[in-house]
């Protein structure tokens, strides 16, 4: 797992793994099932397609594949949980200003 995710522009991230992988990590559009939930949500992109979904609940996390994340087997579940981690703590880090 070796990621590396920095804030790219406001609400989005570019996640880097060593060996030239690169995904983008979006804030997200709401979901049909998330209408009644103001959890904020994201989506990750991997060569333009969108292969998972992270949803914030109060201090957790929730990770979604998408059936297109099948297409990609160099991103596993354990890499999209090591972004979700790294989204989670730079969107609770102060912003310098």
């Amino acid at each position: 797992m070796k990621w590396r995710v920095d804030q790219w522009l406001a609400e989005s991230y570019r996640a880097r793994k060593t060996g030239a992988l690169t995904a983008y990590i979006y804030r997200s559009l709401r979901w049909p099932e998330y209408y009644r939930d103001p959890a904020p949500a994201f989506e990750v992109k991997y060569a333009g397609v969108p292969i998972a979904r992270i949803r914030f609940e109060g201090k957790g996390a929730t990770v979604s594949q998408l059936a297109a994340a099948a297409r990609f087997p160099e991103i596993t579940e354990l890499d999209l949980v090591e972004m979700a981690l790294w989204v989670s703590k730079l969107r609770s880090a102060p912003s310098v200003n």
